[in-house]
């Protein structure tokens, strides 16, 4: 079950770690539902979203019911990534998150936009735009968005250039259904457990978790034996590079080294 897990909270970091060329200027000010489609050079990504002003979910789930549910509160900068098939929730601070990824910082950006005019994509009236934008490092992203007067960003189609890297990346939104969604929807729902990372992490890189010998103890004679059960991971697994130390790592890059450490990859 925890490689299980782990495989689920990787996945989902790689679904929240959308870059900031391709997040939207301003939250939209009406509540919808839609489907989801993201297209990129390493695949596409498929999703049902629920949006409000001030919160969003993120649904990637299949049809067994794995996968993963992100739940983003930018009213009180909170994000809850859920995993049904446990029943459990990871809790994420945005205000660090943003602290921990400064390139990310709206802030350092300068924008450029225009109107260039009015269309209609799959039924809904738009307004197209261009975007230019340069970070205070050099970055530049540029492309269109189509968005409705009430800011929900129907598609977009941008270009992100640094040095001599450039990467494009699609969105649209398809079965668009503005209306009020379900304040439920945007809590942690009942009976699901919360996950303690650093716990799990403690456990399964320990010395006996490892399949490693455990340290020299003093001499327990005369004393009860606790026999505690160990997790034993093959040789070809062991990590071949130093572990980066834990208070310089994110949740998401704590997965994402375990994952290599276990599989190998």
């Amino acid at each position: 079950m925890t490689r299980r897990l782990c495989a689920v909270i990787v996945l989902a970091g790689m679904f929240v770690s959308t870059p900031l060329w391709a997040a939207q200027l301003s939250r939209p000010q009406a509540e919808y539902s839609a489907d989801s489609v993201m297209q990129t050079e390493d695949g596409t990504i498929e999703q049902h979203v629920f949006v409000t002003p001030t919160k969003e979910r993120q649904e990637l789930l299949t049809g067994s019911g794995d996968g993963v549910v992100m739940i983003f509160r930018y009213d009180t900068k909170v994000m809850w990534q859920l995993m049904p098939s446990e029943h459990m929730y990871m809790e994420h601070s945005m205000e660090k998150a943003a602290a921990q990824n400064k390139g990310k910082d709206i802030s350092k950006w300068d924008f450029e936009e225009t109107v260039v005019g009015e269309e209609t994509l799959d039924g809904v009236k738009v307004t197209k735009y261009k975007t230019i934008a340069t970070s205070t490092d050099g970055k530049k992203y540029g492309g269109f968005s189509w968005r409705t007067k009430d800011g929900i960003a129907v598609k977009q189609d941008l270009l992100y250039k640094e040095g001599n890297e450039k990467r494009r990346m699609t969105t649209e939104l398809k079965n668009l259904k503005v209306g009020k969604q379900d304040p439920k929807l945007f809590e942690v729902p009942e009976g699901f457990t919360k996950f303690d990372m650093a716990g799990m992490m403690g456990g399964m890189m320990g010395r006996e978790g490892m399949g490693m010998p455990p340290a020299e103890q003093p001499s327990s004679r005369n004393r009860p034996t606790v026999q505690q059960p160990a997790v034993t991971v093959p040789q070809d697994d062991l990590p071949t590079a130093p572990e980066t130390p834990a208070d310089d790592r994110s949740d998401m890059q704590k997965a994402g080294d375990m994952m290599k450490k276990l599989f190998g990859r």
